[in-house]
């Protein structure tokens, strides 16, 4: 299940310099929530590229990035067109690098350190980013309406909670207090949720598994491809790790996402899992 763990440490030992990933730090055990950084982590561990983590807090990103030197998102612009800095970002001691975007910092590990496990190709780029779009329409949506409370109430200082608050209220259409104070409102998010995975599911994984069946294949497994974690991998182990660490690892709402699908989610996230931890 994580063969590749004790591969990958050798590769890492023989790096004689750590690369630097940045996030920012939340209020929930473990620090960390952005579904963005975790994606760019997981890749980093499961090539067994030495690196640590170093947390900004929220509100400090694009000043603790222009510090650093690291590049504004080209992907993103702020609501008046202007240059915009996001975490993930990533720093490479041995090429001098400095980059932001998940996206971006995938891309440049796979052609900077090619004898790691690939996670993109020209010919997969495309598929891969349809992928990660339908789990932000059919899954990454809902989930956010049932934990979004939780993650504007856990963010650390003034500052940050009350820019949490106003994103997550605007999200919501009402306030926090609104929201809990009637407990059908959760109810109908973990149903709409329910519902959202049911529709990923019948778009990708069951049509995937008809052709397989087609063409005489079992499911290969532990990951989405077969054998080997790919960009897509990363991408859903992303957000089922923000939603764990959210809805709580022993909550009832995250027990019933694992079992969801005849226990597909579990099963998955289970031999992703290993590759979420984070090195400080």
């Amino acid at each position: 299940m994580v063969s590749n763990l004790t591969t990958n440490h050798h590769l890492a030992t023989k790096m004689s310099s750590t690369l630097t990933l940045y996030d920012f730090e939340h209020g929930l055990p473990g620090k960390t929530i952005s579904p963005w950084v975790a994606k760019a982590r997981i890749v980093l561990n499961y090539k067994g590229l030495k690196h640590r983590t170093h947390f900004f807090r929220f509100l400090e990103i694009e000043k603790g990035s222009i510090e650093l030197g690291i590049p504004a998102n080209e992907f993103e612009r702020k609501a008046d067109g202007s240059p915009k800095w996001t975490i993930p970002s990533l720093q490479d001691p041995t090429t001098k690098a400095s980059l932001s975007d998940s996206l971006r910092i995938i891309d440049y590990l796979d052609r900077t350190y090619p004898e790691t496990p690939q996670m993109l190709t020209p010919e997969t780029v495309a598929a891969a980013l349809a992928f990660e779009a339908a789990i932000r329409d059919h899954v990454t949506k809902h989930a956010f309406k049932a934990v979004g409370v939780k993650a504007a109430e856990a963010a650390l200082g003034d500052g940050e909670k009350i820019r949490f608050r106003t994103f997550v209220e605007g999200f919501l259409g009402m306030t926090l207090e609104q929201w809990k104070s009637d407990p059908k409102n959760g109810e109908e998010a973990m149903k709409a949720l329910k519902e959202g995975f049911d529709t990923f599911e019948g778009l990708i994984f069951k049509k995937a598994d008809l052709v397989a069946e087609a063409r005489g294949l079992k499911q290969q497994g532990p990951f989405i491809g077969g054998e080997k974690l790919t960009y897509v991998d990363a991408a859903l182990g992303a957000v089922f790790r923000w939603m764990e660490n959210l809805f709580g690892e022993d909550s009832a709402e995250w027990k019933q996402v694992m079992e969801w699908n005849n226990g597909r989610w579990g099963r998955l996230y289970k031999n992703i899992k290993p590759y979420t931890v984070v090195h400080e």
